[in-house]
């Protein structure tokens, strides 16, 4: 095993070494894990000499604007280049299809790596460097990093921190393990400050996003004896407030807060027939098999997926298949 990874390591140092012009790009929606891993992956194409752009569909959600060099990350949708890349890097990415309008940067002839932990990973591109017991990509890119002898410098070590810290649900999830805390220490031997990145993350919102996540407590509605919690977020309150959608990625964890809830939905209305549902889950409840179900996907604790009541996909679906996670796990 350790022999086969190791031939992974270098087909990696290889495709880079090899590369003139570099993508990164990630899935949709980005998150902490995304934008970190990527970020620390562009410093080390960098450090290669190598021109390199950073690209997903959708922008930076708001509490991780404090990370280091995040400008460099672009919306695709902000961004026209009709650069030809060599080289793309796909980080914590399931399918090509989770890239969103990205994919269609990549050229027919380009080499594509594929660095993931996905539980549904496809296996595309040339080489793969994919861990399914893996707490996050970043723990992955760490790992990596390790591999090659590359010395991790304070800025990289605080993006992998912050990118593990955010996918684990800050070391909550299940997914969170021994050697998940091993790595994290180390990131903090190279100068990740673990106060100073969880403030910047979670306690730097601006208020008026304070008062929305006020409003949307007060949308919560429980069931199955309090063990399933709703909660929502509407375009009006968008507007009211000012506030936009990627200010909200972390805030579903709010709807596990209450003792007995054991899952959480977090709806945000995008359009008309267009609901966003952020799952979330306590314990050894499986989250993912809804979300999958449903179109989406994620992992055990935390997935996803868009709801369409026009295609029948609505909120008494979405509760019973809750409630049918709630009535197997007893």
């Amino acid at each position: 095993m350790k022999i086969k990874l190791q031939k992974r390591y270098s087909d990696i140092q290889k495709a880079v070494a090899d590369s003139r012009s570099v993508l990164i790009v990630s899935h949709s929606a980005p998150d902490g894990d995304s934008v970190g891993s990527q970020l620390a992956f562009r410093n080390y194409i960098l450090e290669h000499g190598k021109d390199v752009a950073v690209i997903n569909e959708g922008s930076v959600p708001g509490i991780y604007r404090n990370l280091p060099d995040v400008d460099a990350v672009k919306d695709i949708g902000n961004y026209s280049t009709r650069k030809q890349f060599d080289l793309i890097i796909a980080l914590d990415c399931s399918n090509l299809e989770r890239l969103g309008k990205t994919e269609k940067l990549i050229e027919d002839n380009a080499t594509i790596i594929n660095i993931d932990h996905h539980p549904d990973n496809t296996g595309f591109g040339n080489i793969t460097l994919v861990n399914k017991a893996s707490s996050s990509t970043a723990e992955l890119l760490t790992e990596y990093f390790l591999g090659i002898n590359y010395a991790i410098d304070k800025k990289t070590a605080l993006l992998l921190y912050a990118a593990i810290m955010t996918d684990t649900g800050r070391f909550r999830y299940e997914s969170t393990s021994r050697r998940t805390m091993e790595l994290a220490g180390l990131l903090i031997e190279k100068g990740a400050n673990p106060r100073k990145i969880c403030d910047d993350i979670y306690f730097s919102i601006p208020p008026s996003v304070l008062k929305l996540t006020g409003k949307m407590l007060e949308s919560a509605e429980f069931y199955e004896d309090d063990k399933i919690c709703l909660m929502q977020v509407s375009r009006e309150s968008l507007e009211k407030y000012n506030a936009s959608f990627s200010d909200f990625d972390g805030l579903a964890e709010y709807t596990l807060y209450a003792k007995k809830v054991m899952v959480g939905a977090l709806l945000k209305e995008l359009d008309d027939d267009n609901i966003k549902v952020s799952l979330r889950s306590k314990s050894n409840i499986n989250v993912s098999e809804v979300a999958r179900h449903f179109g989406g996907g994620g992992h055990r604790n935390a997935s996803g997926f868009v709801m369409k009541p026009s295609l029948g996909i609505n909120r008494q679906k979405l509760l019973h298949n809750l409630k049918g996670l709630i009535d197997a796990s007893v």
